[in-house]
């Protein structure tokens, strides 16, 4: 099993927080869509289920598939990066290590977004 100690229970909190930065994120960007899009909730539903895919690990998918949950719709931030410090921590990939400082940069690329869209939005005036 895994030994639960001081430094386990800060890396799952650190995970937990990184998770959390993706998944606001994720739907900061996929919310920010209505500012162009009008009728947008299909983006949200999407972004639901591009989601579910965090369930799989990483290496499941090749090629393509591997690069969009990774860099693009990055699900595999969520879970599977995040787990791997904690089930190989003799062998931690990059991303792991790299997770919170992505998670951090992808919120605040997210939250960009949204003000992009908040100062293109025109008031309906009623």
């Amino acid at each position: 099993g895994i030994p639960v100690t001081v430094l386990v229970i800060l890396k799952l909190i650190l995970y937990m927080i990184t998770a959390s930065l993706f998944m606001i994120a994720l739907m900061n960007f996929a919310a920010a869509t209505c500012f162009w899009l009008q009728g947008s909730g299909y983006v949200m539903v999407l972004m639901f289920r591009f989601k579910d895919y965090a369930k799989y690990p990483a290496t499941i998918f090749h090629g393509l598939f591997k690069i969009l949950f990774t860099f693009v719709i990055p699900v595999a931030f969520i879970a599977y990066y995040p787990s791997m410090g904690i089930l190989a921590p003799d062998d931690v990939p990059l991303l792991t290590i790299l997770s919170p400082f992505i998670g951090a940069a992808f919120f605040y690329l997210s939250y960009k977004f949204w003000m992009l869209g908040v100062r293109k939005y025109d008031f309906t005036g009623s």
